[in-house]
């Protein structure tokens, strides 16, 4: 699905950042980056243009990421968004699909194959 191509993980937990890359691995993603927050993401700006998907973990007060979310989206980033906050679904852009933690491998390969698509 993702055939080598490197993919971004901003996750403020390292395990939890560890499994989406196992999941990512299982779906043919080749180098991972790792940012914890919206501010170490932008710090890797220079290699978006290179990255197949971003997986970005949203909170409900942190605008920082819901506006690097919107950032990607607009570059034409393949994204998909994960929370815990039940109600963050009324924040997100249609453009993502979102993912609520915990989540099954399953559902996260749905919503990049989403991802995917709507970019392509």
């Amino acid at each position: 699905m993702l055939n080598g191509r490197p993919a971004l993980i901003v996750e403020e937990e390292f395990l939890i950042a560890l499994d989406i890359q196992r999941m990512l691995e299982a779906m043919g993603a080749g180098q991972t980056l790792f940012a914890r927050n919206a501010d170490e993401a932008r710090q890797l700006g220079a290699y978006w243009n290179e990255l197949a998907l971003a997986i970005v973990e949203l909170r409900m007060d942190d605008h920082l990421s819901q506006q690097l979310c919107a950032d990607m989206t607009a570059s034409g980033m393949a994204l998909v968004v994960t929370t815990g906050d039940i109600g963050l679904h009324r924040h997100v852009s249609e453009d993502a699909p979102l993912v609520m933690k915990p989540f099954p491998e399953e559902t996260l390969a749905s919503a990049v194959r989403q991802a995917l698509a709507a970019r392509s």
